[in-house]
């Protein structure tokens, strides 16, 4: 039987890691000028896992929470040593 696969998520030092298994309920990308601000490019590519996807959170982030033009509330956890967005 194959093991599912782990997948892990590091901030640009490596002091924050997020690590899942199996594969993810949702790949998108996003175009919106949100999107685009936060991550400097045309386009926000995501990949979106169940909570009981995730392995293992480790280090220290911060959140940043904005609502999208649907209305729903969005969480961005970022490194606050380089600033990268892990998840």
């Amino acid at each position: 039987m194959t093991e599912p696969a782990v997948r892990t998520a590091a901030c640009s030092c490596g002091q924050l890691r997020i690590c899942t298994t199996g594969a993810p309920s949702v790949v998108s990308s996003c175009h919106c000028l949100e999107c685009q601000r936060r991550t400097g490019s045309p386009f926000g590519a995501q990949a979106f896992f169940s909570r009981a996807a995730i392995v293992a959170i480790e280090g220290e982030r911060s959140t940043y929470r904005r609502q999208a033009d649907s209305g729903a509330w969005l969480a961005f956890h970022f490194c606050p040593k380089c600033g990268s967005t892990v998840f």
